[in-house]
């Protein structure tokens, strides 16, 4: 749970770091899974060489990532910050090869909404180091206060058509030991530099969001159609799900 300081600290500067969520045996499994999965091609434009891998959505192939984002110890900060009712919508594994010397696992400053946006953006993300990250392997930076400015214009990165990120501005670094977390606001601008160790760096996020939003980026569907989606705490509300699913029956019921 955040103190007051700690809650106060989020809603200024949109991000507060929350310490170990994750034990030495919890962070060797999830290392084991994102292993399991990492994908073949890494996560760039064809043609454009990446040292950047990305698998997101494994909470229905992985116990060990599924129980990470439903129950984790993380879960009471959430709550803290978006209320008593809380849906998990998002996973990803963000792994970054050794960069030899050009830019091509850095990350652009971006919001999360402005990838996935979410209507109202009650959302909330929680990144987990699966490694120990500091700025030579590409640890996370966010610029404070980013959250207070809304949305932004979110455009194809230079580098990476891929990726989609805003201009550059100031950021501060979040290095975090290995199983540690930072939770940052949907909002909240942050990015990741190069990797200029000689060994893989391995990132996690858990996104969140209050059940009733909608997922504007996808035809303003409520995001409990999602298949991803699952209540975390709390109930949702009696609308959160669409007509259709609302109205779904199972035959053979009698009553």
């Amino acid at each position: 749970m955040l103190d007051d300081e700690q809650l106060e600290s989020y809603g200024r500067d949109g991000f507060v770091v929350l310490g170990e969520v994750l034990t030495g045996d919890e962070v060797a499994e999830l290392l084991a899974v994102e292993a399991r999965h990492r994908p073949v091609q890494a996560f760039a434009t064809p043609g454009v060489d990446s040292l950047l891998l990305v698998r997101d959505q494994l909470t229905a192939q992985s116990e060990p990532l599924r129980r990470f984002v439903t129950g984790g110890r993380h879960l009471g900060a959430v709550t803290q910050v978006l209320g008593p009712d809380v849906a998990f919508t998002h996973t990803q594994f963000i792994t970054k090869l050794p960069d030899p010397g050009q830019v091509d696992s850095w990350i652009p400053l971006h919001q999360d909404d402005g990838y996935g946006t979410l209507d109202p953006p009650l959302d909330a993300t929680v990144w987990t180091a699966l490694h120990d990250t500091d700025e030579r392997n590409g640890c996370l930076v966010v610029v404070p206060g980013s959250h207070h400015r809304g949305l932004l214009d979110h455009r194809p990165d230079a580098h990476n058509p891929a990726l989609r990120g805003v201009a550059d501005e100031d950021a501060v670094a979040v290095p975090l030991p290995a199983g540690h977390a930072v939770l940052f606001s949907g909002l909240t601008l942050h990015g990741s530099g190069p990797n200029r160790s000689t060994q893989p760096r391995v990132g996690m996020h858990a996104r969140y969001c209050h059940p009733g939003v909608r997922m504007a980026s996808t035809g303003d569907t409520p995001v409990l159609d999602d298949r991803h989606s699952w209540m975390v705490a709390g109930e949702a509300p009696a609308d959160a799900w669409s007509t259709a699913n609302a109205n779904f029956t199972r035959s053979g019921v009698d009553g």
